[in-house]
């Protein structure tokens, strides 16, 4: 599975007064470079938890619908990110070759557990084997800056202190306190 950005956030996490504020910098003259670091941030932040911090809409690719061993679970599809706000809609190529949208009265969706799933109430379609035949386009994020828990957007001021200070590469991926903040949120996937 893969995902693609379709509508990018708009805002970030933290501002550029909150990050001067843990660094400690008073003048403007580095307020570029603190943007691009707050970004940076919030990018390594993502990938390390595989959650979006704020509003983004996205899809997700898979090759098929599910064909899990366990026949309870074999019409369930687990969606890699998180928070998910809603479904916009769940997508696939048929047979034939040709794009078909599943009915959401076709579906229902478990936007609480974390990976969200997305549950076929009589079985899914069968598509055409090809790479990326199943695309669910989703809104994903926290709706508000404040509603970020707070230990991510600690862990993310850590990381801009890291670049901020060093302003070189190091063999660390990241701080590791921010890594000991980040893993309760960390999402799981199997697939």
């Amino acid at each position: 599975m893969s995902i693609s950005v379709i509508t990018a956030a708009t805002s970030e996490p933290l501002t550029t007064a909150e990050v001067k504020n843990f660094l400690r910098v008073d003048s403007s003259d580095e307020d570029t470079l603190i943007g691009v670091l707050i970004t940076a941030a919030r990018t390594m932040a993502e990938q390390y938890t595989r959650r979006i911090l704020m509003t983004t809409t996205i899809e997700e690719f898979f090759d098929g619908f599910p064909d899990y061993r366990n026949p309870k679970d074999k019409d369930i599809l687990y969606l890699s990110r998180g928070p998910i706000q809603s479904i916009t809609s769940v997508k696939y190529v048929d047979s034939l070759g040709d794009e078909q949208t599943v009915a959401s009265e076709n579906y229902r969706t478990d936007l609480v557990s974390e990976p969200a799933r997305v549950l076929s109430e009589n079985g899914w379609s069968a598509t055409k084997d090809t790479v990326n035949a199943v695309v669910v386009r989703y809104v994903c994020g926290y709706s508000s800056s404040s509603d970020v828990p707070a230990p991510i957007r600690q862990a993310m001021l850590l990381m801009i202190g890291e670049m901020y200070e060093k302003r070189q590469d190091s063999i660390k991926q990241l701080p590791t306190a921010a890594e000991y903040l980040m893993n309760p949120y960390r999402v799981w996937t199997f697939a």
